[in-house]
């Protein structure tokens, strides 16, 4: 009997986290305060150290912890909801934001080639799955919408799936060429590497506890001491917290989980994924799959919006892919995690000023382009160099009863389910 699967992040066992040197104290002032040290905010403190201004990055935690290293390595270019649809709800806001993303995607892939990133980047494309006959007329909608503004994205036939994954569960599918698979820890490694060497000062364990306004700059008060800046950026994502709370209002943080194999047989990877697609399916509650650099499959998603023990979760998680791909019958689950995914109201980023400080929020799940893009384009906008991001003119209403929302999430999942069904 193989081994119970261990509660780690696999990515973060294959990445060397670059940690800075043992702090000293805090700066009086500097240009730009950074609250987060995922994507966005190694993007964003590398763009201001460029520019030779004195960026200090507060990390609540050790880098390398938060869900940039625990996401699925996607690298998609997406909102949700293709870009007429965005066109017929927003007008030419809708076409920027579509733009925006396509525009993040392609900063990434620069990025990453310009600076010599290891992080096993590759251009796979996505398969988007009908997990249920009723959603084949969307699908095919969804194609006709990118086709028509010449994007590369086709519809494939339920008898023609083969050709793209090892499984007879889905009814139709369509691929977008413009989406890659990654090493997530190792692209935040290497995010991390390119800010500590453009000479930003990155603290690790150091939340930023409060801030102020004062003047026309800000202070911010850390459990190691207080920091005037004169720009604030906050980049915390799913993990919005006291800091800002009116920012953590607008935020859901719902948990994701993964689980991955053990090293599979080349042979039996190449059928569970002859073009090595990133899978996702169509549902709410959906699942989102791949396999790794290493041979592994790993499979992510979650059953409900209620609260899950990780084990709970992977346990589903496991059922789902084994039912998925039979051929995993055998295949030993060594790895288990969750993390937290950013939901806004209106399943769009947002970005917006709180206090005078710039923020950014809401990947809804597709942020390992679009995070990494918006940390540097908010360092442009302070530096005067860009405007703001589109997703700065929508509205960012607050979640309604944020604070009961764990009474009233597993009645949102359940009607989720509902909409699921095949």
């Amino acid at each position: 009997m193989p081994p119970a699967p261990a509660d780690a992040v696999l990515w973060q066992e294959q990445v060397d986290v670059p940690h800075p040197a043992e702090p000293g104290p805090l700066p009086e002032h500097v240009h730009t305060v950074v609250v987060g040290g995922g994507y966005a905010g190694m993007a964003a403190a590398r763009t201001l150290a460029r520019a030779g201004h004195e960026v200090l990055v507060l990390e609540k935690e050790a880098l390398g912890w938060g869900a940039h290293a625990r996401n699925g390595g996607m690298a998609i270019p997406e909102l949700k909801a293709g870009p007429a649809s965005l066109r017929t709800t927003y007008g030419e806001l809708g076409t920027r934001m579509h733009a925006e993303v396509n525009e993040a995607f392609d900063h990434l892939e620069s990025l990453i080639a310009d600076e010599a990133i290891a992080c096993d980047y590759q251009r796979t494309g996505q398969l988007y799955l009908a997990h249920t006959p009723r959603l084949v007329p969307h699908l095919r909608d969804l194609v006709r919408e990118h086709t028509e503004i010449g994007e590369p994205v086709r519809f494939v036939e339920r008898d023609d799936l083969g050709a793209e994954i090892g499984s007879s569960s889905f009814h139709g599918g369509v691929v977008y060429d413009r989406t890659g698979s990654l090493h997530p820890a190792r692209l935040h490694a290497g995010l991390a590497r390119l800010a500590l060497a453009a000479g930003a000062d990155v603290r690790e364990r150091t939340p930023a506890r409060s801030l102020e306004a004062i003047g026309g700059g800000h202070r911010v008060h850390t459990d190691h001491g207080t920091v005037q800046a004169d720009h604030v950026i906050v980049a915390t994502n799913a993990y919005a917290d006291a800091l800002l709370p009116e920012l953590a209002r607008r935020v859901l943080p719902i948990g994701s989980f993964i689980v991955a194999t053990e090293p599979l047989p080349p042979d039996l990877v190449d059928e569970i994924s002859p073009r090595r697609r990133m899978f996702v399916d169509t549902k709410n509650l959906l699942f989102y799959w791949r396999t790794t650099p290493d041979g592994r499959v790993l499979f992510g998603g979650r059953r409900s919006l209620s609260h899950a023990t990780v084990a709970d979760a992977a346990a589903y998680l496991e059922a789902s892919m084994r039912q998925i791909h039979p051929q995993l019958a055998d295949a030993a689950v060594t790895h288990r995690w969750g993390g937290q995914v950013a939901i806004t109201l209106d399943r769009l980023p947002h970005v917006g000023r709180l206090r005078g400080a710039w923020y950014a929020t809401g990947c809804n799940g597709s942020g390992v382009a679009l995070n990494t893009w918006l940390g540097h384009r908010l360092a442009l906008v302070v530096l005067d160099e860009a405007a703001a991001p589109s997703f700065a003119a929508l509205r960012h209403r607050p979640i309604p009863l944020h604070r009961f929302r764990r009474a009233y999430l597993p009645l949102v999942g359940q009607w989720f389910r509902y909409q699921d069904r095949p």
